[in-house]
């Protein structure tokens, strides 16, 4: 029986995976809390300006994985009517992939390691830079070893640096280099846990009139993962009291859900 939750949520309201006996920050952890003050202000001001905005856009975002992930398993999609115009177009990208080993959680028996014990939880972890996270989708195009993200957006996403001034375009290209580097830390992760190293990665983008599917070939993601790693160090450097796992806020309620779960 375990003693400890997979998850957990500390008092600085960090999300940490149990990962080889210890609690590692998640990858969006990561990279949100090493945001630049001047980042973190504006994504405030941006929340005040839209009240609840962040929540319908996580559950959207949680609909449209639950679509992607019935679609890979061949269950029908039953996409919720609010949610269509986000859903429609994405099929089309999933169908390139002739091999599918990992769907939110491993496919293949030989990953069943990366499985918490009650199988409710399953994510890639690096124990040299202490984090961890959850890809969306691990397979093969052509024997093309791809890891893939799902992203639904107000708008397009961009993997070119915008013109002065344009603050559109500014917002697509930073959810694209957020997004590489999250892909970069799970690549890496994935490598370390199981020797699988991804040639490339794909984002693919979903917005109510358009779908994207944007390619990062293996050197930029190389650049896009030591960008994560200096991040991962300095987030470590920030948070020294939560080096230490005897501080984490180990949350009670979750670990007695934890074990309902796995007594059901």
């Amino acid at each position: 029986m375990p003693d400890k939750p997979f998850r957990i949520q500390t008092s600085a309201g960090h999300r940490k995976y149990l990962c080889s006996g210890i609690y590692m920050p998640s990858v969006t952890t990561v990279l949100s809390g090493t945001e630049s003050e001047k980042s973190k202000a504006g994504l405030r001001i941006w929340q005040e300006k839209n009240p609840g905005a962040l929540q319908a856009a996580a559950t959207r975002g949680t609909a449209i994985h639950q679509c992607c992930e019935d679609y890979l398993r061949g269950i029908e999609v039953k996409c919720p009517e609010l949610y269509t115009p986000f859903w429609d177009g994405m099929a089309q990208y999933l169908d390139w992939f002739d091999t599918i080993h990992w769907s939110e959680r491993p496919l293949r028996p030989d990953w069943n390691h990366l499985r918490s014990d009650d199988r409710e939880v399953a994510y890639v972890w690096s124990t040299e830079h202490r984090y961890a996270g959850c890809p969306d989708l691990v397979g093969e195009i052509g024997g093309v070893k791809v890891i893939a993200d799902f992203k639904t957006s107000n708008g397009v996403y961009s993997a070119q640096a915008p013109d002065r001034g344009d603050r559109v375009g500014y917002g697509g290209w930073r959810k694209f280099q957020k997004c590489a580097q999250q892909m970069a830390a799970y690549r890496y992760a994935l490598n370390e846990r199981v020797g699988f190293k991804c040639d490339v990665a794909l984002i693919i983008v979903t917005t109510e009139e358009t779908t994207q599917g944007i390619f990062i070939d293996g050197d930029q993601l190389d650049l896009y993962e030591s960008r994560f790693l200096k991040r991962a160090k300095m987030f470590h450097d920030l948070n020294p009291e939560e080096n230490d796992n005897e501080t984490t806020d180990c949350s009670q309620q979750e670990l007695q859900e934890q074990r309902d779960t796995a007594s059901s």
